[in-house]
């Protein structure tokens, strides 16, 4: 049998399993039946689906360019979106919020300014403490809030989908460059997740083309997309949870593909879209200034003034984004500032680091974005770990490399500690959601480490939570993350063992 033909054969299995996997997310209806949910049976699907993704990963890695074998893997990434799109979401309900900042932005109204909450209660307050209501909303507040409040109202589907917006006492934390997009589909159709899911496969496809525009410059056949484009986990938390993250990672892809091709202020411009999609990838700016400095460095007589002029424009983006919803303050940030505070969830590195505090400090708290004194010292520990990386990645070369930046030329090279850095930001969070390890696989259709392309399908385990909680096991529930993480611990120390003294770190070990 031919590679095509396996290839075929894979992706028929595949597709197969996405449509089980849509006739099976009609079993998941929100607030209705949490017992009965088949989420073992889910997870056997997710599971298999990454089966077949790790024999194709296998199958095309040693494999040259072939034009009629990534035809094929193009076509059948796309019809498992197809098939995935019309499902209802697995578990998830984030889409609920998106829908809502849309249609609140639409109406001309800051997004920022005002929980779901707030809405729901807006006349109760109103009519039961009206000194109170005067004494915290202006005249133009007021006036906002019943425009959403009949907003609400508007139609049965939009009063159940505000319903259903989880954590409605927190204003929304997502980014400018989501909120356009929200507004957007609100603008085509309201209260659609078919349209959100639309919009999302066209950043999806910008993915997409910017990796393939990668690979070309770094020297490596198209078919090794496939990482990504054939990824389950990406498909899932994009095309069924409706998670925004594609959004940012399409920028980032961007930023990616530009650093390679030295094109540095484009580079900048599309880190700055990424962080305004969502806020993780400015850690990578440092690492952008080092590697545009040190190219430009024996070119240019004054490298200095084009790494400037790279910070203006992401400083000016950034900030070019935020100006229409600065008007109310800092409150902008606040639910931001909420999500860092409070949110830990699925974490591995970062619970064993609480637990130890845990034992040696008292828990007082609040204290400042903490819910206690050990979270916070946690969560310090962290930074510091990930400020230690930072330091180590800015001023560390490779053998042969000068201080000016002088080495034998890797394109890959320059991505490298871009691709460590954000995959620490993961392993090292508070909050390890699926979705948020969609952001690494785009490097790794560069850097293929297996344990990365392995935790891509032992983070779907998180959904065994659920499973815990209806069922009343909620003791097995700390037992989750390391169900997870513990096979992809032990397979990154045995691989980084096996490519030590390597001195070509971006070869696969196949």
């Amino acid at each position: 049998m031919t590679k095509r033909t396996t290839l075929i054969v894979l992706g028929v299995v595949s597709l197969l399993l996405y449509l089980w996997m849509w006739r099976l997310s009609l079993q998941f209806n929100w607030g209705e039946g949490y017992r009965d949910r088949p989420i073992l049976t889910y997870l056997f699907i997710y599971l298999c689906l990454f089966a077949c993704y790790g024999g194709a990963v296998a199958l095309i890695w040693k494999q040259g360019e072939q034009p009629r074998l990534f035809w094929t893997m193009v076509v059948l990434g796309l019809l498992f979106r197809a098939a995935i799109m019309p499902a209802q979401q697995i578990q998830e309900d984030d889409v609920y919020r998106y829908l809502w900042d849309g249609k609140v932005f639409a109406q001309g109204i800051n997004p920022y300014k005002f929980s779901p909450a707030e809405v729901t209660r807006f006349k109760e307050f109103m009519i039961r403490d009206p000194r109170g209501f005067e004494e915290t909303y202006d005249t133009q507040s007021a006036a906002e809030l019943a425009r959403l409040y009949d907003l609400k109202w508007e139609s049965p589907e939009s009063l159940v989908y505000q319903e259903r917006i989880n954590h409605p006492r927190v204003a929304t934390l997502y980014p400018p460059l989501a909120q356009v997009v929200f507004r957007l589909a609100s603008h085509i159709r309201p209260n659609s997740i078919l349209t959100l899911r639309l919009l999302f496969l066209i950043f999806d496809l910008m993915t997409l083309v910017f990796i393939l525009w990668t690979l070309d410059a770094v020297g490596r056949p198209r078919i090794w997309a496939l990482v990504y484009f054939w990824c389950p986990l990406v498909i899932k938390e994009t095309f069924n949870s409706t998670h925004l993250d594609i959004i940012g990672i399409a920028m980032l892809a961007g930023a990616l593909c530009f650093v390679v091709r030295r094109r540095y202020l484009a580079a900048g411009a599309m880190l700055a879209l990424s962080v305004v999609g969502k806020l993780y990838p400015a850690v990578l700016l440092p690492l952008l200034l080092k590697q545009q400095w040190q190219e430009e460095n024996d070119r240019i007589q004054n490298p200095w003034l084009r790494c400037g002029l790279s910070v203006l424009v992401f400083g000016g983006i950034v900030a070019l984004f935020y100006l229409p919803f600065i008007d109310i303050g800092s409150q902008t940030f606040s639910g931001l500032k909420e999500f860092a505070t409070r949110w830990q969830q699925n974490d591995s590195i970062f619970a064993l680091i609480l637990g130890f505090f845990r034992l040696f400090v008292e828990a007082k708290g609040p204290v400042p974005l903490a819910l206690d004194l050990p979270s916070l010292l946690a969560k310090i520990t962290v930074a510091l770990m990930l400020a230690a990386a930072m330091l180590y990645l800015l001023f560390w070369r490779k053998e042969g490399e000068t201080a000016g930046g002088s080495a034998e030329p890797d394109a890959r090279a320059a991505l490298e500690p871009m691709f460590w850095i954000m995959a620490l930001v993961f392993i090292l969070s508070p909050v390890q959601n699926p979705w948020y390890l969609c952001w690494i696989v785009p490097f790794l259709c560069i850097f293929p480490w297996r344990s990365g392309i392995l935790l891509t399908g032992l983070v779907g385990l998180y959904y065994l939570d659920f499973y815990w909680d209806y069922q009343d096991l909620n003791a097995y529930a700390p037992w989750t993350p390391w169900i997870e993480y513990t096979p992809f611990y032990m397979a990154l120390a045995w691989e980084w063992m096996k490519r030590k003294g390597d001195t070509r770190p971006a070869n696969p070990v196949w």
